[in-house]
């Protein structure tokens, strides 16, 4: 007699083990992806959308207006900072009316052309500099605003557990990966939230972009997958 007959959970490790079971599993984690990527198109757009954006015209419109706003500012201090691994960096601190300084990073020409208490011309969209520009000098800035930063949070942790998910659904099992679910979201969701937030810095062209995005999300699906090769469910 089989003493294996009366397993307790065996039937339920056999559909879990099946074929049916694991496609249905990986299908149900695309959702999620597909969902986290539609946000992150949405915070890309939220960022580059000053490019096409027309100029307000007046009265000044408020803060989250889909145009831009032109203002003067003032050049209140400047300094470099040098590290081995990156070189060179340039930073100007510039103030918006009467209102306190904020740091932003430009290239080296404009940085050269400026002194403190020169006057730049500022391109504002939805309330936060994006371009910087004075004597024929224009650089882009790095700010995200909260909405952006609070988009990317909620589309990398969508994409990161929908492909966990689908990758959990693939041929390949792992008892230590199995038994640590939270460190596994964690982690793929940190990479992802660093990939997305560099990828809605720099502003590539979309098609680009987005072709980027989706390599890194197959990359990450198959090493999570490799995770849980020769393991058990």
């Amino acid at each position: 007699m089989d003493g294996r007959a009366g397993t307790p959970g065996r039937p339920e490790r056999r559909w879990r083990e099946s074929r049916t079971a694991r496609t249905l599993i990986a299908l149900a984690g695309l959702p999620l992806v597909v969902l986290g990527f539609v946000l992150f198109v949405g915070a890309y757009e939220e960022r580059g959308g000053y490019r096409t954006a027309p100029v307000c015209g007046t009265p000044t419109p408020g803060a989250d207006a889909d145009c831009l706003l032109l203002e003067s500012g003032r050049v209140t201090r400047k300094w470099t900072s040098v590290s081995v691994e990156d070189g060179a960096a340039y930073f100007l601190g510039i103030a918006r009316g009467a209102g306190s300084a904020q740091e932003y990073e430009v290239d080296e020409p404009l940085y050269r052309h400026v002194e403190s208490g020169t006057a730049v011309d500022l391109r504002i969209w939805k309330g936060v500099v994006v371009r910087i520009a004075h004597d024929g000098h224009e650089v882009s800035t790095l700010t995200l605003s909260w909405q952006v930063w609070l988009g990317l949070a909620e589309a990398a942790l969508l994409i990161a557990g929908g492909t966990v998910v689908t990758a959990c659904g693939l041929p390949g099992r792992n008892r230590v990966v199995r038994n640590s679910p939270a460190m596994l979201l964690a982690g793929t969701a940190l990479v992802t939230a660093v990939g997305a937030a560099v990828l809605t810095l720099v502003q590539w062209p979309f098609p680009v972009t987005l072709g980027c995005a989706v390599s890194a999300w197959l990359v990450a699906t198959v090493t999570v997958r490799h995770l849980y090769k020769n393991s058990s469910w």
